[in-house]
This record gives C-alpha cells, structure tokens and sequence, in this order.
C-alpha cells in the first residue's frame, strides 16, 4: 500500500513537469513569431518606436544664433545685474551658463563672435557715455602704438647706417642736371583722350546701409584694432569684438591706482584742495606725478601726457620725429580732445567712504600741484568718475599705503549714488 502511493505521487509531478516544458516551448515560440514579423526583408525592423527629435535641432545654427543671443549677456552689464548680486560680480550667461547647458551651447559661445558684437552694440546704447569713452580710448592707444612703432623703426635705420655710408653718399659724385623738354604733341593727345574718358565714367552710387552711431564707432575700432591689434590680449584672431571687448574692459573700465582714504563729501566735476603730510601719502603723489615734467611738480600748470610722443622726447636739443609723424600726431591729439582730457592727466584713487570691497569711490584727477623739499604736497583736484572697489591690498615697504582695482560706474549708478549721498547729508 505505502509502495503503491509513492509510485503515485512521482508520476503526478512527472505530469507537472511535463506540463511546465510545455509551456516554455510554447513561449518561446510565439516569442520567436514576434520577433520574425517585426523584421523586415533586409532584417531592419519594419516598425520602429518612432523617436521624438530634439527641440534645438529643427533650427538652422545662424537662426539658432540669433535667439541665443537675446538672453546672451557678458560681464559687467549693469542693466542686467539684479540687487542681490555684487556690482563687481563677473559672471554672466554667455560666459557661466550657457558653456555648461550642452556641448552645442558650449560650441556655438566658444566659437562664435556674434554674442560679442550684440553686446558692444546693447552696451552702447545702454551705457553710451562709459562705453562710447572706452572704445575712443581703444582706438586712440592703438593709433598712438602705431605711431611709437613707426619713430622706433625710422631711429633704428638711421643707427644703422655708418660712418662709411654717410661719407660715401658725401662724396657721390653729381649727376649733371638733365634739361626739362616740353612734352610732344602725342603725349598732349594722350592726356587729353584719358581725362575725357576719366569724366565719362559713370559715377558709382554707394548702395551700402546706413549704419547707426554706435555701429560705425564699433565698426572703426574694429578695423583700427585689427591693423594694429593690443598688446597682451587673450581673444582668438578671429574673435575681433571678443578682443575690444576685453581691451575696453582691461583699458579703461577697470581701474587700478594708489589710493587715499578720508572720508569727505565728493561730487563729480566739483574741485576741492588737499594737503598731503603723512609719509605713505608723499609716496603716493611722488608715484603719481614720476612722468611728468618738473615744473608740472612745482605748481605749474599741468598738461596731458602721451608716452613716447608727447611732449615729443629730445636728443642733444632736438625733437627725434620726422616731419610727416609729427603732423599726424598733432592731427591726432586734435581730434581725441576729450580723451587726453580724461585719460592722460595724473589720477588716483580717493575713498572717501568705508575702505571696502563693493562700495564706492571716486578717480580724481590732479588739476595742480606743489611738492616742498621735505616730501608734503599741496594738491588741487577734481573727481573724474565713480567705481565699485573690487580688490585692496596692502603694498610692503610704503608705510601702510593702499592700492586698489575698481570698476568704473555708469551714468545711471553715477548720478542714483550722488542722489543717495545728498540725502544722506540731510539724515534721510
């Protein structure tokens, strides 16, 4: 009896696994039937998942371009930057952000000098008086470098000529002078043929468009840079306004300069006097005015400084400058007024509110000054512009004197600051 339900209970589970491979050979087949009808003739499958395409890649790259550089900003757009970020804070979209989004974003602000020029362009007309002074400032250093290149090379090939040269083209002999014959008739008919086809050519109409203000100022210092390009600059060849970007920044909206520290009521263009007695101070306006005449230290009036042109440099009692640089020199200094004005007098750095990163202070300009023998100096000034302090450090071996960076404020931060300060002198 135990032997016949034993022998019953394994040919039930022999049953059961029967059953289970069964199954199994059955999945497979019509897991097999499937996967054949998917398959088309070649073996590709025959009805794929249909993938839904990037939102970016149905644009073209220039129209792609043109959207992205509407929320493209660079650094130092004050218009852009919000109340919780710091005025001197440097990040920006095109520089933090879209780099960082994909490797087409990455690509096309690496690449592509589009953003730049969008952003000249919105600082130009955002920002005109700052920017505007900059890019006459770019374009008037690189003039004056290659006028300095022009004397330099014209002073090395005088050097290089010797004694011998000089005695032999002496000694030359003279070529008899060669009568002047009046000319033919035939040379007369030919002059004649030519002027008349000269007048009868039709005069081309200039077809191009009419740029804005801002765009030919752009467009002139671009081209100015380009034939002769600054020096120590980190923007690619091809990246031309990546490189007047950066040489406006590094050129004029940044500033840096010894500083002094008093706290006094300052408004831009109102001159006020100082007297310079303490020992990190005479150090400062002995650095200040190291490049400028001896008279301009004594009281006498001072005037604009252009290195290596002008005052133009003597050698044994005579100026070391051609005629024809010369007269464009003087062309020059004529046409950027304003710029010597502002930028080629003595200047430094007053902080006349707390000695800070973030807050204001002002660029004076040294309008006169009087140093005595012992090192004190009476000194007459004139605030040229607001900046944001961004760095302050302390130099060795000058008695506690400080020096700083800044960035140089907008017209609109200008006067907003000169409003605060006039009721914050009423106690509001």
């Amino acid at each position: 009896k135990n032997w016949n339900n034993t022998m019953g209970k394994c040919q039930t589970r022999l049953a059961n696994i029967a059953q289970l491979d069964e199954d199994d050979d059955n999945a497979l087949t019509m897991k097999s039937t499937m996967e054949t009808s998917s398959m088309g003739e070649e073996g590709a499958p025959a009805s794929a998942a249909p993938t839904e395409p990037n939102s970016l890649s149905i644009f073209h790259e220039d129209i792609l371009l043109a959207i992205l550089s509407y929320v493209a900003d660079v650094p130092y757009e004050m218009a852009d930057i919000p109340a919780t970020r710091a005025p001197t804070d440097t990040h920006s979209t095109l520089t933090h952000t879209l780099p960082l989004v994909s490797k087409q974003f990455h690509r096309l602000a690496r690449n592509h000098d589009l953003y730049w020029r969008q952003a000249l362009l919105r600082l130009l007309h955002d920002e005109p008086k700052l920017w505007e002074e900059g890019m006459k400032r770019v374009i008037f250093n690189a003039k004056c470098d290659k006028l300095r290149d022009e004397i330099t090379q014209r002073n090395r090939n005088r050097a290089r000529r010797g004694k011998r040269t000089k005695y032999a083209e002496l000694n030359q002999p003279q070529s008899e002078p060669q009568s002047q014959q009046p000319p033919s008739d035939d040379s007369k008919v030919s002059t004649s043929q030519s002027s008349e086809q000269s007048n009868n050519k039709p005069s081309k109409t200039n077809t191009a468009p009419t740029q804005s203000k801002q765009e030919e100022l752009l467009q002139e210092a671009c081209t100015t840079i380009e034939s002769h390009p600054p020096r120590l600059h980190t923007a690619t060849s091809s990246g031309k306004y990546q490189c007047m970007y950066q040489s406006i920044v590094l050129g004029h909206l940044r500033y840096q300069a010894p500083v002094f520290c008093m706290s006094s009521a300052i408004k831009l263009g109102s001159p006020y006097g100082l007297h310079f007695f303490e020992p990190r101070y005479r150090v400062m306006i002995a650095e200040v005015m190291a490049t400028y005449p001896v008279g301009a230290r004594r009281g006498e009036r001072i005037h604009p400084v252009v290195p290596g042109l002008f005052p133009p440099e003597q050698q044994r009692g005579r100026t070391v400058m051609d005629g024809d640089i010369k007269a464009n020199l003087l062309d020059l200094l004529e046409k950027n007024e304003s710029t010597l004005a502002t930028c080629h007098y003595p200047t430094f750095i007053h902080a006349h509110q707390s000695l800070r990163r973030n807050t204001p202070a002002a660029i004076v300009q040294v309008l006169q000054c009087d140093i005595q023998p012992d090192g004190s100096a009476d000194v007459f000034l004139r605030p040229l512009a607001y900046i944001w302090l961004e760095e302050i450090w302390e130099r060795p071996g000058t008695g506690g004197l400080v020096e700083a960076r800044g960035i140089r404020m907008g017209q609109e931060a200008s006067l907003g600051y000169e409003r605060w300060c006039s009721m914050r002198g009423f106690g509001r």
